[in-house]
């Protein structure tokens, strides 16, 4: 064998020494998911090591580990039609014990149970298939999106009143036990969380987006059914399933609705896609609403833990600018995946 013919051989050794290594470096951070594939894990760490190159290895796999729990925390919610809106209740109710819809009364005789009209008329929906998170996006969560994508930390510059007050920390500093990793995520611009939905689609390739308000109603009323609170039970007991004493909680800190979706209606109000319109069911399509074309504020559901949870209905609307002014403790979000199919 001749001296060039022992250098080509040697050459085409190391290049597949090299591409074996490369498969073994992907495989080694290939995490585990009952929701996506190996093949769509590996995807996952290519589109962050092509999109991040500059951020370290432990990053990259952490946003990869990121990426991965958050859809393997996707619920599928199967579609179906559905009553969207205030079926109505009994005039006298325990909501520590709620009966059953409609409760043995007929159905023309129950009380509205939202005093605001814009949860009337009652009105039939049909909603394909479709994946809602079992938690609200935590701190931790939302963290690292910022971090990653150049957005800076809410509550981590001093305002002009701390300023005045001679104060030297800005807030998030002083009291970071109210910014707990696993408490949900603040969110003070409707944008900035559906950027953050929007973000986990582009890494996982899956079509993520915040829940359209009709999903969100069907998904807290477990697949449409008349209840009036999205609990364990469908009543509501303070400390149990409900908040008692704290202004916040984590995320899944109480029993999940029968689906498996935790707190939506409690702990913190949600953003959903929709522009608001106070007549929008007077016109709502059957299928798949999207809510109004233009608006001059989008619609928040569920309810928060400093409000009375008596209140915290499934079929209540609340609605707010795009721009609520401040990182409220109070108020988040979660995503969906606008997919009705398997993600692998």
């Amino acid at each position: 064998m001749s001296d060039a013919t022992s250098v080509n051989l040697s050459r085409f050794a190391w290049v597949g020494l090299f591409a074996l290594m490369l498969v073994a470096c992907h495989q080694s951070r290939v995490i585990p998911s009952h929701s996506l594939s190996p093949q769509q894990v590996a995807a996952v760490a290519e589109r962050i090591d092509q999109r991040y190159p500059k951020q370290v290895d432990s990053e990259r796999r952490a946003l990869l580990q990121h990426v991965v729990t958050a859809i393997d925390n996707m619920v599928f919610v199967e579609g179906g039609t559905f009553e969207m809106g205030d079926f109505g209740w009994v005039g006298e109710y325990d909501p520590a014990n709620m009966c059953e819809w409609p409760c043995g009364v007929a159905k023309d005789e129950l009380w509205f149970l939202v005093p605001k009209a814009d949860s009337r008329p009652l009105h039939a929906v049909r909603l394909d298939s479709f994946y809602m998170a079992k938690y609200h996006t935590t701190i931790a969560e939302d963290d690292r999106f910022r971090r990653f994508t150049g957005l800076p930390y809410y509550r981590m510059e001093l305002t002009d009143e701390e300023r005045r007050d001679n104060l030297t920390k800005p807030y998030r500093m002083r009291v970071p036990e109210m910014f707990a990793p696993d408490f949900p995520a603040r969110s003070k611009l409707w944008q900035e969380s559906k950027d953050y939905c929007l973000w986990l689609g582009e890494l996982s390739d899956l079509p993520v987006d915040l829940p359209t308000e009709a999903q969100y109603e069907y998904a807290a009323r477990s697949g449409g059914r008349y209840v009036v609170y999205s609990t364990d039970t469908g009543s509501v007991i303070r400390g149990k399933n409900v908040h008692g004493g704290k202004s916040i909680y984590p995320v899944g800190f109480f029993p999940p609705n029968p689906l498996g979706l935790y707190e939506m209606g409690d702990n913190a109000v949600s953003w959903v896609n929709d522009w608001y319109a106070a007549d929008y069911y007077q016109n709502s399509p059957v299928d798949n609403p999207q809510g109004p074309e233009t608006g001059t504020e989008k619609v928040l559901r569920g309810s928060d833990s400093v409000s009375t949870p008596q209140l915290a209905m499934t079929m209540w609307r609340h609605s707010d600018k795009p721009d609520l002014g401040e990182y409220y403790a109070q108020n988040s979000y979660r995503c969906s995946i606008q997919q009705s199919g398997p993600l692998k």
